[in-house]
């Protein structure tokens, strides 16, 4: 036996658990074994009764996914954060009433986004053919108006509790990425975020992962299931993937049932059954009269029986487990004390005629009587009233009872003017229909040996009645089998920025979360060469103009100068900020010849700088290659592992490494200025003349061409130039747009995404030499693959317009004379650059105008440089910080060794 398996006893069965060291606090009947015939089982198709430990159903491998207690918050899920008295009901015209507007619009939002991301997800998923999916939120009828307020209420709660499913459902799917062993564990989220339908933002996605959606640690309890270990599920091998990710799962061993290979990992030895019995004897088992509860004074309920449970000698235990019957066990006996102080039968109401109770008896004491003269009758029945008595069991399970049916119904009422005492009273054929609904398999009760229904409130009065449900169950379609992805129209691209926004306010940047985008503590000191140990009280240098600066500015604006747009607000205490603000007031307002003044506890750099060329793991040298200095990383003491020479060509790049610790692999150290949207360049040494090139008319010529004055873009002329843009960026030279950094960086990563980042290092292509870049040093020619002025505008979407006297340039993005002189420029991709990107993409998928002469405003169409410099500019002072950083790091950088290429 597995030393880590738990074996429990209830009621005399047994059940095992790798993972689980309790049982559910409810453990539902049996089901019916799967009927290969309907090719059906017997699995709960109402989400309200799958919120516990349900028993593992062929048709339903999501079951065990559900959360136990779901927390409804953040950017996606806090719309649900609503309890059965919180849900906002409004009226309608014609005198109903239902789920308020805006709550009503949010959800129809959320159901089509999570209905999309299963969709997204289930391609190329392996699911059982048979299985079915959950019914959507919108099936239980949260978009219908109902009659009432509290019916309105009920229906959207249970609305709101489908949500889970589709999110079971997707966690499904997400686990299975997990465990493919060809899958990447960022698998899932590439799925959703390069669909090339509707690519969801990957903030929206890291958001998805913080949720139960994705979040499989214990900190997130699942449901579970409990497997009969008689049967098979066909996804048999979904169980230990349950496992592996802390699903629980218990396995039931039927009496005298046959072990086989599919759980012989669950199966218990004789000697652990044997301790477990005695436990469950002298530890939790109470007498036979079950557990005595304030609710329930006979005893607590078990298996939807609210008298008890069977044991294992009872013949009648299934007929007494079966959901649509309730039998009753042995009663609570009476003592003779209670006898002797029951009330005088003259102060209860006279019991009704045919009710069969006894004057000042009341609803406990009556059933526990007929409870002892079931017993007795059992005793004595033959087999074939034995087997009458099964079948009506059967035939009556929970439906309503027709005209024609000979079965009677009895409901305790409450009378009044008795206190509240309740009489047990015949309830006519005509009025069945009319009360049956107030009640629930919970609170109703069948007599098998009298053909009688006893309708009674008090046996479970906190349980929903099922007529809270009559008026939209039969609206309900029945659920459809998963065979392939269903025709869910994709939600509008901005609706999952707007999740973000909404959420964590316009300043949050939509990829803030991803690796390559760093936070404001990292940028301060690895950019700019801010010392995290700085003093607070740092001396400022005395200037009219800093302290004016420094009175003006605020938290806020600092932050969005160093590239940063997170709500960070409780990262940094308030005296480093304020050491941070007389830091960066330096960097704006001194001449460059006025930076020594900056404190050195403050700053690494400066006169005597604390940082030193030297490093660890890489050499910085500097070379002038064809009158352009570049700065040359190389390993110090390993060998290369690449074809190409790493050449940054900013100095603050070049310091930025020196601060690093990034080890001395050349292609990992490439690989992280890449994915910051730093420039640079893989030089690789070639013997090629370079009267071999060839001139760039030989290649196919990318361009959104000349357009006659006047042109007006619309937004079909946005998606010719997108596809364009996608068809050159699969060119083998493109990957220099990787290389170019900025704008034209982030514009070839819309096209081909972070997965194709690695296969740019793989070296320079074939068309670098004839059309590439060509650099010279000391004689030795280097190449690399280059990008043209003409390629580049076309990267960034340019028109020419065709004036009579002039052509007027306009672009869909800001070309590089625009962008570097930009307050975005910061020489690598910041939070606030993408916040801009996501935005701007936003702006012309919703507000360029469909129609060629429309006279909707087009204010988000291709602009002018002019126009692009003004929209850009955001604050002044970031051109003056960066100018002053430049010479402080090409300062900084005069001191390192001139590069030897050996």
């Amino acid at each position: 036996m597995n030393p880590n398996l738990h074996v429990f006893i209830d009621e005399g069965r047994i059940f095992t658990s790798l993972n689980a060291s309790s049982l559910p606090a409810l453990i539902p009947p049996v089901p019916r074994p799967w009927n290969s015939y309907l090719e059906s089982d017997s699995s709960p198709e109402n989400i309200k009764d799958v919120l516990t430990t349900q028993w593992a159903y062929k048709t339903r491998p999501w079951f065990p996914l559900i959360p136990e207690n779901p927390v409804f918050d953040g950017a996606i899920f806090g719309c649900l954060n609503h309890s059965f008295y919180s849900l906002p009901i409004e009226p309608t015209s014609d005198g109903r009433h239902i789920l308020r507007g805006d709550v009503r619009r949010a959800w129809e939002d959320l159901e089509q986004k999570l209905l999309w991301c299963r969709t997204c997800l289930a391609q190329n998923m392996a699911f059982p053919w048979y299985g079915q999916q959950p019914r959507t939120p919108a099936d239980y009828g949260y978009t219908r108006s109902h009659v009432d307020v509290k019916l309105a209420k009920k229906v959207a709660l249970r609305s709101h509790n489908a949500f889970l499913g589709i999110a079971a459902l997707c966690a499904y799917f997400i686990m299975h990425h997990l465990e493919s062993p060809t899958n990447s564990p960022s698998k899932w989220t590439s799925v959703l975020t390069k669909d090339p339908q509707c690519p969801i933002p990957s903030a929206w996605v890291v958001e998805l992962s913080r949720t139960f959606v994705r979040d499989f640690t214990n900190a997130i309890p699942r449901t579970g299931t409990i497997i009969n270990s008689a049967h098979s599920l066909g996804w048999d091998s979904d169980v230990h993937m349950f496992e592996r990710f802390n699903v629980p799962i218990w396995v039931y061993w039927p009496p005298n049932g046959v072990v086989g290979k599919r759980w012989k990992h669950h199966a218990p030895c004789a000697e652990a059954i044997v301790v477990a019995t005695e436990k469950s004897l002298w530890g939790t088992q109470s007498d036979g009269w079950g557990e005595q509860s304030d609710a329930n004074p006979w005893g607590a309920q078990f298996d939807a029986n609210p008298w008890g449970p069977l044991t294992d000698g009872d013949p009648w235990a299934d007929r007494a487990n079966d959901p649509g019957s309730f039998q009753l066990n042995d009663p609570q006996p009476i003592s003779n004390a209670d006898a002797e102080s029951r009330p005088d039968p003259s102060f209860f109401p006279k019991p009704e005629a045919g009710s069969g109770r006894k004057p000042g008896e009341d609803w406990q004491q009556f059933f526990a009587r007929r409870a002892a003269q079931h017993k007795e009758k059992e005793e004595k029945e033959t087999p074939s009233q034995r087997s009458a008595c099964l079948n009506r069991i059967e035939m009556v399970g929970q439906k309503l009872p027709g005209r024609s049916s000979k079965v009677k119904v009895f409901e305790w009422e409450p009378q009044d003017e008795h206190n509240g005492f309740l009489l047990r009273k015949a309830v006519t054929k005509a009025n069945i229909e009319g009360v049956w609904g107030n009640y629930n398999k919970f609170t109703r009760i069948y007599d098998s040996f009298a053909n009688q229904w006893d309708l009674c409130l008090a046996l479970n009065p906190d349980s929903e009645p099922d007529g809270d449900d009559r008026e939209d169950d039969d609206d309900i379609m029945p659920p459809l089998l998963i065979r392939g992805p269903s025709n869910v129209p994709p939600p509008a691209p901005c609706s999952f920025s707007q999740d973000i926004y909404r959420y964590f306010g316009q300043d949050v940047s939509l990829s803030s979360r991803h690796t390559g985008i760093e936070g404001l503590v990292p940028v301060l000191h690895h950019h700019f060469g801010y010392r995290l140990n700085a003093p607070t009280s740092a001396p400022l240098y005395g200037s009219i103009r800093l302290e004016e600066w420094i009175r003006k500015m605020t938290w806020d604006h600092v932050r969005k100068l160093l590239g940063d747009s997170t709500t960070e607000t409780g990262m940094i205490a308030e005296p480093q900020r304020n050491s941070i603000i007389y830091y960066i007031s330096y960097l704006v307002n001194l001449k460059d010849t006025e930076l020594d003044t900056i404190p050195p506890d403050v700053w690494d750099l400066g006169p005597h700088p604390s940082l030193p060329i030297a490093h660890a793991h890489i050499r910085v040298s500097y070379a002038d290659l064809s009158q352009r200095r570049f700065y040359i990383i190389e390993p110090r003491e390993s060998p290369t592992l690449v074809v190409w020479i790493l050449a940054v060509p900013d100095p603050i790049t070049a310091v930025m490494c020196l601060r690093r610790n990034w080890g001395s692999d050349m292609r990992e150290i490439a690989l992280a200025l890449l994915k910051r949207g730093m420039s640079f360049k893989t030089l690789q040494r070639m013997a090629v003349a370079p009267t071999l090139r060839h001139p760039l008319t030989e290649l196919r010529t990318y361009t959104l061409g000349h357009r006659a004055s006047p042109f007006r873009a619309v937004y079909a002329d946005y998606a010719v130039y997108e596809q364009l843009r996608h068809e050159f960026m699969n060119r083998p030279r493109a990957r220099a747009a990787f290389l170019h950094g900025g704008l034209v960086w982030r514009l070839a990563l819309h096209s081909l995404g972070f997965d194709h980042l690695p296969s740019v290092l793989d070296g320079i292509s074939t068309e670098a030499v004839p059309f590439g870049y060509l650099l010279f040093w000391n004689g030795q020619t280097y190449y690399d693959d280059g990008l043209s002025d003409e390629e580049i505008d076309f990267i960034c979407g340019t028109y020419y317009i065709e004036k009579s006297q002039s052509t007027d340039i306009v672009s869909w993005w800001p070309r590089p004379n625009a962008w570097d002189a930009s307050g975005l420029n910061l020489g690598f991709w910041s939070a606030h650059c993408e916040d801009w990107f996501q935005k701007r993409l936003d702006n012309i998928r919703e507000g360029v105008s469909r129609v060629r002469h429309s006279s909707a405003s087009d204010a988000n169409g291709p602009m002018t440089s002019t126009q692009w410099k003004r929209s850009l500019k955001f604050n002044p002072g970031t051109n003056k910080m960066m100018q002053n950083m430049s010479a402080a790091c090409y300062d900084h950088m005069s001191r390192a060794s001139v590069w030897t290429d050996t």
